[in-house]
This record gives C-alpha cells, sequence and structure tokens, in this order.
C-alpha cells in the first residue's frame, strides 16, 4: 500500500515537472543545395540594431551551439532535482508519505 502511494507520488511528481526534452533528426544538406538559413529568435529589441543578414546568421549559429549545451545542463539539472525529491521523500514516515500523496493530490481538508 505504501509502495503504491510512494509510486503514485512519484508520477504525480514527474508530471508536473514537464515532459522529456527531446531532439528532431537534422538532414544533411545536399552538395547541390545552397547554405541553408538558419532560423531562430534574435533577443528582444535586437531587431532595432539595423543588423545584417549575416549579423543575424551569426547569431543564430552561436544560439545554436550554446544551446545545445544549456538543454545537456537543464537535463541534469531536472535528474538531480528528481533524485533530490526522491531521497527527501526516503526520509518521511509511512504515514507522512501518505499525507504527502494526499496534498499533492488536492484530497487535502
Amino acid at each position: 500500500m505504501v509502495r503504491a502511494g510512494f509510486l503514485a507520488l512519484f508520477a504525480a511528481m514527474l508530471m508536473l515537472s514537464g515532459g522529456l526534452v527531446g531532439q528532431d533528426k537534422k538532414e544533411e544538406p545536399k552538395k547541390d543545395d545552397p547554405p541553408m538559413k538558419l532560423k531562430g529568435r534574435l533577443p528582444p529589441n535586437w531587431t532595432k540594431l539595423g543588423l545584417t543578414d549575416k549579423q543575424v546568421q551569426d547569431i543564430y549559429k552561436i544560439q545554436n551551439k550554446y544551446d545545445a549545451e544549456i538543454d545537456k545542463l537543464e537535463a541534469k539539472i531536472k535528474e538531480l532535482k528528481s533524485a533530490k525529491t526522491k531521497e527527501s521523500v526516503e526520509v518521511l514516515t509511512p504515514n507522512q508519505k501518505k499525507r504527502l500523496e494526499e496534498i499533492l493530490l488536492g484530497k487535502d481538508k
């Protein structure tokens, strides 16, 4: 019973934390294709700076370079937070775990 409650609690926490972050596969460009323009989003107010197309493309390249690393670090943070929560729940007594589950499921009155 307690184990089922813990699993339900853990599942609820995972659902509330969001989904998994994934990436789509990129197709490799063919030799005859012109260079593909990158797409992205400029930081706020940068469109007012009169950037050239080359500058915009360079900024998008920089963003792509760092975004991949940031995504990896965010995934690691998510993993660490999950481990922290799991270990913290292990400290609770069975009654406290049950009470926490009730609170998280909105049955707290």
